[in-house]
């Protein structure tokens, strides 16, 4: 599955949590602006003998604390909604060892190993990672080195041991985990 793919489950998920909580908090705002309108209409009474200058600066502050509380609720439920997804979604892609395409997924992985690292490099990963590599055929200028350490993906590092590539599911995770999180907060309606 794409992280496109990934992204617009998320999305079409996130939509339908989003009309759930606009249904209900569509009653406590309307409370509030219930709530609000009963002060404004009670002030407006009160202050009828005053000029009208000073009764719309009232009504307009108590709107604009009505925009603010609503805003308030939504923005929390938005990081809610956030957290939730995140977790999920890191849930999602750390378990991306148990699917059955996984072993591409590791062949890939040794691929874009090679084009950052050139064709001379060795391969760190797990006994699995290492078994289901095996049944792919790879240059001998490759190494594999089983580290027990090393869960769900691949350290690369090239045959100077001066770079390496970090393709555990966790840290591919970690490093677009800010941009998903973004593009989501952005896109929650």
């Amino acid at each position: 599955m794409s992280l496109e793919n990934i992204l617009n489950e998320i999305d079409n998920t996130t939509q339908a949590e989003l009309k759930a909580i606009r249904d209900e908090y569509s009653a406590k705002i309307e409370a509030i602006i219930k709530s609000c309108n009963d002060k404004i209409s009670r002030i407006k009474n009160y202050y009828a003998v005053k000029s009208d200058n000073d009764v719309k600066n009232i009504i307009k502050q108590y709107e604009d604390n009505i925009r603010l509380q609503s805003k308030k609720i939504i923005d929390d439920k938005k990081k809610e909604i956030l957290v939730n997804t995140m977790q999920k979604l890191r849930s999602y892609v750390t378990s991306l060892n148990k699917s059955s395409n996984y072993p591409e997924l590791l062949k890939a992985m040794v691929n874009e190993s090679k084009k950052e690292l050139g064709n001379k490099f060795t391969v760190y990963c797990d006994e699995m990672e290492n078994e289901k590599l095996q049944g792919f055929k790879f240059p001998d200028s490759i190494k594999f080195i089983i580290d027990k350490s090393i869960k769900s993906g691949i350290i690369a590092v090239s045959a100077d041991g001066k770079k390496e590539v970090d393709m555990r599911l966790s840290s591919i995770f970690d490093e677009i985990s800010y941009d998903v999180e973004t593009y989501l907060y952005e896109n929650i309606k």
